[in-house]
């Protein structure tokens, strides 16, 4: 041990050090270049905006997830590398947008106000204006820290399932103090905001919604990919997925199946049926090795694939049965919001041409998935049931 120790240590000697790594720049001359950087060009690509536009108009269809109303400001903030606070985006519909909305209902789209947002220069909050104060009271920065962690936690686990039980348990607990400090505030929000050094009073109505989710759109390598799924108070889709959908009605199907996945705590449900699938797959493991079976020795791996195949099938069975069930809920949310469901389900079509290549492809006892065209051909039915006014055919009976 000593001697590979000795190796390693004179190795990282005669490798040396970089030599060249002065000056180093100040907290507030990084901070300088930050606010440059956030100022001049948009953290939100067109993509993203897209995506962010179509959840915006989704969420206040929801049902209430725990009894209650989050107020909705239409912004995102951050922390510069000296501590303050600083828009880092504008989304749109918004109350940050200036834009006439109707006050305090979960309403942020109304679709007899056809007018495009309204120019940049003219929002009440813009990217890069520094947050002084909010009701007269500083921002807590805190919250980076624990973006952080969360962050960190998920590199280390690369979103396995003790990593986002812990995230989830931290989302809880930062809630938790977001509640006992008062941050949720659902009245007028007054904001002293510095633009490019004129200072400037902000208020702004907040808009309630149903639920708190955040949405992210997967960039680099993992964005290639056509994927989408719920994590713990988060709506992820890939970049190419949001590009695959030609429509914002096609897009409203997908991020609504999501977000149904959240409202109908199908995550939670998962963990327990994996857990169950396992113990029923450890029994089948079990009663397969009491088997006298003349040819084991040589095939004892077996028994493993048994256990896992019997653990798979359980898990897989419930959980085709959670996604048509956010199928179902998440073409009523689209429908709520005002989507043209009907024209917006041939994603799936796409989906099982264009991806899978394969338009007989059928559900495999082993997949956690429906074919496409199979859920195709039942979310037609269900668009239909919708547009004739019988959801409760769906959804009661």
């Amino acid at each position: 041990m000593r001697f590979w120790f000795g190796i390693l240590l004179a190795s990282m000697i005669l490798g040396g050090c970089a030599e060249i790594t002065r000056p180093t720049p100040a907290r507030h001359e990084v901070e300088a270049v930050q606010l440059a950087a956030v100022t001049r060009h948009p953290a939100a690509t067109a993509t993203e905006a897209r995506a962010m536009r179509v959840f915006l108009r989704l969420l206040p269809t929801l049902p209430r997830i725990h009894g209650r109303t989050y107020p909705f400001l239409g912004f995102n903030w951050w922390v510069t590398e000296a501590g303050q606070p600083v828009v880092d985006n504008v989304w749109h519909p918004s109350p940050a947008q200036d834009r006439p909305l109707r006050r305090d209902v979960a309403i942020l789209y109304d679709p007899e106000d056809d007018r495009p947002p309204p120019p940049d220069t003219e929002a009440a909050l813009r990217q890069g204006d520094l947050i002084l104060a909010v009701n007269g009271m500083t921002i807590p920065t805190w919250v980076k820290d624990w973006d952080v962690l969360c962050r960190s936690l998920r590199d280390v686990f690369r979103y396995s399932l003790p990593g986002e039980v812990l995230v989830s348990f931290i989302l809880a607990a930062r809630y938790a103090r977001h509640e006992a400090e008062g941050i949720y505030r659902g009245g007028p929000v007054t904001l002293l905001i510095d633009r490019q050094g004129v200072r400037k009073q902000v208020t702004l109505y907040p808009v309630h919604l149903p639920a708190e989710y955040g949405l992210m759109v997967v960039t680099g390598r993992s964005g290639a990919d056509v994927n989408a799924f719920a994590a713990p108070g988060l709506i992820m889709v890939t970049r190419r997925f949001v590009q695959l959908c030609r429509t914002d009605d096609e897009l409203a199907v997908i991020l609504g199946h999501e977000l149904a996945h959240q409202a109908h705590g199908h995550l939670a449900r998962q963990q327990g049926r994996y857990a169950a699938g396992g113990f029923i797959g450890d029994i089948v493991g079990f009663f397969f090795r009491l088997v006298p079976w003349p040819l084991k020795p040589p095939y004892a791996p077996v028994e493993d694939d048994i256990r896992r195949v019997a653990r798979g099938a359980v898990f897989s069975v419930f959980s085709r049965q959670d996604e048509r069930e956010a199928d179902a809920y998440g073409l009523w949310y689209a429908y709520q919001a005002g989507y043209d469901v009907e024209q917006g389900i041939y994603i799936w079509e796409r989906l099982a041409a264009v991806t899978a290549r394969n338009v007989f492809e059928q559900t495999y006892f082993l997949d956690s998935h429906p074919a496409p065209l199979e859920r195709l051909a039942r979310l037609q039915k269900l668009a239909r049931l919708f547009k004739e006014g019988k959801a409760a055919q769906v959804f009661v009976e």
